[in-house]
């Protein structure tokens, strides 16, 4: 619950698991995931990747770095609450995604622009 996991050089990685949880990747290479509900993931590092996967998580990466953010449904009752209903990935730079910028994905599965 609200944890956070920091990875600084080259080639590392950071996971932070839990509810409100954040995860940094500073190093090349590098990879920051969060996988529980409403946390952060952040990738500095060139060629790097930043991934949030939970309820309403968000991520930002670097130019040339990739964002990976999946949309689940939360209005969804029984097995099918929090459900994944869309799941993308960008590149930081191109198409519209901004750099060292926040993004969660919409309903739409599109890139939204979220503050910090």
């Amino acid at each position: 619950y609200q944890g956070a996991a920091s990875s600084t050089g080259d080639y590392g990685a950071a996971s932070s698991t839990g509810y409100q949880g954040a995860a940094s990747s500073t190093g090349d290479y590098g990879a920051a995931s969060s996988t529980g509900d409403y946390g952060a993931a952040s990738s500095t590092g060139n060629r790097s990747v930043a991934m949030a996967c939970g309820i309403e998580g968000k991520a930002k990466a670097s130019a040339g770095s990739a964002i990976v953010l999946c949309y689940r449904d939360t209005d969804a009752e029984g097995d099918d609450y929090a459900r994944i209903v869309h799941i993308k990935a960008a590149i930081a730079g191109q198409d519209g995604v901004k750099p060292d910028t926040w993004y969660q994905l919409s309903a739409d599965g599109e890139f939204v622009e979220v503050g910090e």
